[in-house]
């Protein structure tokens, strides 16, 4: 626990000092605008998640270079995916508030966004599928018990950031 807190601190530190030398605006917030500062910690982000996933769930090299080209073609679908759900979300908004679109439009968007959830875990079956011959089972735990981690640590780590951007909190203890 220790080092995860070491590593949020760390990576904070790295990427955060940019993230507040940038004025607010464009590519932060959000919004639709991905601006550069956004995309540097994204990518940091992610050369974090893949060095602590390594180590977290013992990949050998040999299992790495298996492992890895899966991994970042199940990422990018899971990607793909996401960006499909926020563009249905907006279209199923807009029909709903628009008179003119009809049941039937709204029915097939709904039921389509619904669809979303399936096609996840349909991947996430392909993915652990693929993985299987590359990583034993305790290795497929670790790398389960490590993505939900990972993903609960960092939906927190940006809400503090938020709450210290929005509220000024870094800024106010003098």
């Amino acid at each position: 626990m220790r080092l995860i807190r070491y590593l949020l601190l760390t990576a904070f530190l790295l990427f955060g000092s940019a993230l507040w030398a940038q004025p607010p605006g464009p590519g932060f917030g959000p919004g639709p605008d991905n601006g550069p500062t956004r995309e540097r910690i994204r990518e940091r982000i992610k050369t974090m998640k893949i060095w602590k996933l390594t180590e977290s769930v013992g990949l050998t090299s040999e299992q790495s270079e298996k492992f890895f080209p899966v991994y970042n073609r199940y990422q990018k679908k899971l990607e793909e995916l996401d960006t499909r759900r926020d563009e249905m979300v907006e279209k199923l908004e807009r029909a709903a508030n628009d008179s003119q679109a009809s049941d039937k439009e709204i029915e097939e968007l709904a039921n389509s966004l619904n669809d979303i959830p399936r096609q996840l875990l349909e991947e996430r079956d392909k993915f652990f599928k693929e993985i299987s011959p590359v990583l034993p089972l305790r290795q497929q735990a670790k790398l389960m018990v490590f993505e939900e981690r990972f993903k609960q640590r960092l939906q927190q780590f940006v809400r503090e950031v938020r709450r210290d951007f929005r509220g000024g909190g870094m800024g106010d203890q003098q």
